[in-house]
């Protein structure tokens, strides 16, 4: 049964990201959210298309482990792994809910739907970016691999890049608003990756 955990945790966020959320966007705000593969930067492209490979490869991994016919019972790793991965997804949820009609994937250039600095936003200007990395890091201690372990560096190299390009936008579009948020609020954990 434990095999099966990490296949459950990628569909559950998948569900969550590509599903729930957008349906939830496009009933109380009128858009998708979902703004993959519309940017005319190069950089945002590649890492739009570097996001959906890390997914592929978490799900493939996860699919082969889920199929195996190897059933180990679940050692302490595991069920660490499990719980990290359980508060990642709650943490995500949270998030999402927070940004209201400003909750986009992707970069929505020209858009102003809101600058949101309540909620877990008052905390860390990126929880749902931080949920991302707990969710891997829960990963890799349930399939203790050395793919888990490319992935999970990919996913904070990846998400620390992703983070300042949308950081780059917010201060092109909230101007002094985003600069003063963003010298109060740390990027990923309170007080760390304040702007300067």
């Amino acid at each position: 049964m434990a095999r099966f955990v990490p296949l459950a945790g990628v569909l559950l966020v998948a569900a969550i990201a590509c599903c729930w959320r957008p349906w939830l966007q496009l009933r109380r705000h009128g858009t998708w959210g979902i703004i993959l593969f519309r940017s005319a930067s190069r950089g945002q492209l590649l890492r739009d298309a570097l996001m959906v490979v890390l997914f592929v490869l978490l799900l493939g991994q996860a699919a082969l482990v889920a199929v195996s016919s190897e059933e180990v019972a679940p050692s302490l790793m595991q069920v660490a792994g499990a719980i990290v991965m359980l508060g990642g997804i709650a943490l995500l949820v949270a998030a999402q809910l927070d940004l209201g009609a400003s909750w986009r994937i992707g970069i929505d250039e020209g858009a102003k739907p809101g600058l949101v600095t309540g909620g877990l936003y008052r905390f860390c200007r990126n929880p749902i970016f931080l949920a991302l990395m707990i969710i891997v890091a829960g990963y890799a201690l349930l399939l203790p691999t050395r793919l888990s372990l490319v992935l999970l560096a990919a996913t904070i190299i990846g998400v620390s890049q992703q983070a300042r390009a949308e950081e780059a936008y917010l201060l092109d579009t909230y101007g002094e608003s985003y600069r003063e948020y963003a010298r109060r609020v740390g990027r990923f954990l309170p007080g760390t990756g304040k702007l300067s």
